[in-house]
């Protein structure tokens, strides 16, 4: 009788997380279905009170040659930790798996999980993070860097925004969220925050307002309606994604994405699964197994929340999206909503053909992920305070976030 191998998962999740996980439900499916390998899933808030702790905790563990066979770090996940002697690279495990052929996938999005040349965690499902944009200045472009996207604003009229909430710490935090592509590299462990174009996004940010003061008849839907907001936040999590803002629009508009100096500017961005072997585990390829489980059709066509990478499940939620669908009454199904606070809500029926490949167009060209270090990411703002607040020197403030993030990210690799 083949003796079965237990291989522990570790998650950080509250328990009413966790049970409408996806990922909770699919080890059940999984553990019904094999016998040879069991997936056992350790909560480490049980024990920790909060997300930190349990990662120092883990990373004692696999120290010490121990630890779980897996970790899911969800959207918590950092390149700083899964680079530091955490997780195993998943390149060998795939390269040798004669079942995975990487042209079922669109396999750049995988690619930009990357660090170094390597890949620490799988990300099955994904978003896109990006910005949207109708204004004569970029559109067409296939990415803008800092320089465009401050000659497009200052180009605007006086009626006119960069988007909605523009102030100096939103401006400055939401550029910074997605670029930081242009000042760290996560596998050589260096930064760059004293560089001429981070020094640009700083003096541009400092040109905003510190609060702001909204009119009792402000409406940021308006400001897309009517062409007057420069870039509109992106999030695209499921099919319905492209169709929602050409809606808005009322036409396809760019999407310039983050401004970059090199590559393009959308971004892949995690949902809620980026999980990885650890390093220490002695069942590196049973828990491949289970990884490469999360990309076969079954999975990936059940994506809820995310896209799926598997370009056939792709297709097939596309097409069914392109098709009405009709209740009882004869009524057409709401399959979306473009939503706006405070108004009204405008239904979502199908897709076209063009919203389709807009679709593909913006994935196929993807190059980056947003993956985001917070301790790092709380660096920036809070030295970045300094020159809003107090009009400290950008020179200034720019060594020193150059000098704090290089000290952080020695201490974490």
């Amino acid at each position: 009788m083949t003796e079965t191998k237990t291989l522990t998962l570790a998650v950080f999740e509250s328990e009413s997380q966790l049970s409408r996980s996806k990922l909770f439900q699919w080890v059940n499916l999984y553990n019904e279905n094999n016998s040879d390998v069991k997936i056992e899933i350790v909560n480490y808030l049980d024990n920790y009170s909060d997300s930190f702790e349990a990662f120092n905790q883990i990373k004692v563990e696999i120290s010490a040659g121990k630890g779980p066979d897996m970790i899911n770090f969800g959207g918590q996940y950092s390149p700083l930790d899964a680079s530091s002697g955490m997780m195993a690279d998943l390149y060998p495990l795939m390269q040798n798996d004669e079942s995975f052929d990487k042209q079922d996938f669109y396999y750049n999005i995988l690619e930009s999980f990357e660090v170094g040349d390597s890949l620490y965690v799988l990300v099955p499902t994904y978003r896109i993070d990006s910005y949207a944009t109708a204004n004569n200045e970029l559109l067409g472009l296939e990415r803008m860097d800092i320089k465009q996207l401050a000659d497009a604003y200052n180009m605007l009229d006086d009626e006119s925004i960069l988007f909605p909430g523009e102030t100096k710490k939103a401006v400055f935090g939401m550029i910074c969220y997605g670029s930081l592509e242009n000042y760290v590299d996560w596998g050589e462990g260096i930064c760059h925050f004293n560089s001429d174009s981070f020094k640009e996004i700083l003096n541009f940010a400092n040109q905003f307002p510190l609060s702001l003061n909204m009119a009792n008849d402000y409406s940021a839907k308006a400001f897309f309606t009517e062409g007057r907001a420069l870039l509109y936040p992106v999030s695209i999590d499921n099919v319905y994604g492209t169709t929602r803002i050409r809606t808005l629009y009322g036409e396809t508009p760019t999407y310039i994405g983050y401004p970059l100096d090199s590559g393009n500017g959308n971004m892949a961005a995690i949902v809620d699964i980026s999980i990885g072997i650890s390093s220490t585990s002695k069942n590196k390829e049973e828990a491949w197994g289970f990884l490469r489980s999360l990309l076969d059709g079954e999975f990936q066509d059940n994506t809820e929340s995310g896209l799926p990478l598997r370009i056939s499940s792709l297709e097939q939620k596309l097409e069914d999206a392109k098709r009405a669908e009709f209740d009882s009454n004869g009524e057409k199904v709401v399959k979306e909503r473009l939503i706006f606070d405070s108004e009204d809500s405008v239904n979502i029926y199908e897709i076209t053909n063009e919203d389709a490949e807009t679709l593909k167009a913006i994935i196929s060209k993807i190059e980056f992920s947003m993956t985001v270090d917070s301790n790092l990411y709380s660096i920036m703002l809070e030295e970045a305070d300094y020159l809003f607040n107090d009009d400290r020197n950008v020179d200034n403030v720019a060594d020193i976030i150059q000098n704090r993030a290089s000290i952080y990210i020695n201490e974490k690799k």
